[in-house]
């Protein structure tokens, strides 16, 4: 059975059998990779659609602790992706486009590129940048320039560069592409949070916006931004993942489950409880426009 039918179909018992089939000759890593390429391929800078890729960022990160409910978690990553995939959307782009010796490299030719939302121009210097060992300063430095959609831009980029290092030299190029996308496809003049956004996100019982601002926080720390607020000292709570259900990730974008993968880097898990409170009691995402 092809594992890729039924994701390009959209048929969720087509997609839970093609698993079962697949998993019999190959590993759980296996089965992730494929469906988080997937994912990649079926990109695009719509609110679903960018969340199933963030989605299985945040399950490879806790796999470990889900033991022999990753099959499980990657499942509905997968068909989180096959439904926010849009119908019209572009053949996917796997390869790097052709540049010349005078393509630009240097940040401020992405900056320009971003300005301009000029996406194939922002793929040239992706072209030009993506092997290269200081790339992802200059990548990371770009993404956070602009907090509008709640940093996504930033957040879209760290999910990428972690899956691209997860796929290999291979798949680079396709993965970090999503990236300079992302950039590219609005600008705004939103200001990032200033207070203690973990503290903001627990009071406001994991609303979206207080979630993503301290989603937001967290892919500064990875990418090694520098920190414009410092929240209080994690409480240190800590409750593993055991308590991870397997939901529907379309309803609240998947903000449950990457408030596991935040909280372990984070060291507190009231963002957990939060996002909790936010799935059982806000109203679902799941049958919102996928566009």
């Amino acid at each position: 059975m092809n594992l890729y039918e039924p994701l390009l179909e959209r048929d969720e018992s087509g997609i839970r059998a093609a698993i079962h089939e697949f998993r019999r000759n190959h590993t759980s890593d296996a089965l992730f990779a494929a469906v988080a390429q997937f994912a990649v391929l079926a990109y695009a800078p719509s609110q679903h659609a960018k969340h199933a890729v963030i989605c299985c960022r945040s399950a490879w990160d806790i796999r470990d602790q889900l033991g022999n409910r990753f099959d499980d978690l990657v499942t509905e990553c997968a068909i989180y992706a096959a439904m926010s995939r849009q119908p019209w959307s572009e053949p996917p782009i796997t390869d790097p486009p052709a540049i010349d010796a005078t393509q630009r490299g240097d940040i401020e030719e992405l900056r320009e590129s971003v300005a301009a939302g000029d996406r194939l121009r922002a793929e040239r210097w992706l072209a030009k940048r993506y092997r290269d060992p200081d790339f992802l300063r200059d990548y990371f430095a770009v993404a956070s320039d602009d907090y509008e959609d709640f940093g996504h831009k930033l957040i879209v980029a760290v999910a990428a560069s972690k899956l691209a290092s997860i796929f290999g030299d291979k798949g680079a190029f396709a993965t970090l592409r999503i990236g300079v996308w992302e950039m590219t496809a609005y600008r705004g003049n939103a200001e990032q949070p200033r207070d203690d956004v973990v503290a903001t996100m627990i009071a406001n019982r994991g609303d979206m916006e207080s979630a993503h601002a301290v989603f937001h926080y967290d892919a500064m720390r990875v990418a090694g931004l520098p920190l414009t607020l410092h929240p209080l000292p994690a409480s240190g709570e800590r409750d593993g993942v055991r308590g991870l259900p397997i939901y529907r990730l379309a309803r609240d974008y998947g903000a449950y489950l990457k408030s596991f993968s935040v909280a372990h880097r984070l060291g507190d898990d009231r963002i957990i409880a939060a996002a909790k409170y936010n799935l059982d009691h806000a109203p679902s995402f799941e049958e919102f426009s996928f566009a």
